[in-house]
């Protein structure tokens, strides 16, 4: 997939009403700057919503999926 078309998915992405919520949190959970979390947030979280077949899962699948990139991330 490329950057473009990621860059417009997260462009028509609206954040859910508890994302704030959960930005912060990861932030302090995982030590990382608040910007660098919603980024990452916003952009997998709308990859989730387009190609998740059950959407019911997804607030808990994202908050694991971006927590394990950004501990990688902060590892490396």
């Amino acid at each position: 997939m490329n950057d473009e078309f990621l860059a417009m998915t997260e462009q028509k992405f609206i954040r859910p009403a508890n994302a704030e919520t959960e930005i912060e949190l990861l932030a302090r959970e995982t030590h990382v700057p608040r910007d660098l979390v919603a980024k990452i947030y916003t952009r997998e979280r709308a990859e989730l919503e387009r190609t998740a077949r059950i959407k019911t899962y997804v607030p808990v699948l994202i908050h694991r999926h971006v927590k394990a990139l950004l501990r990688e991330q902060h590892s490396a």
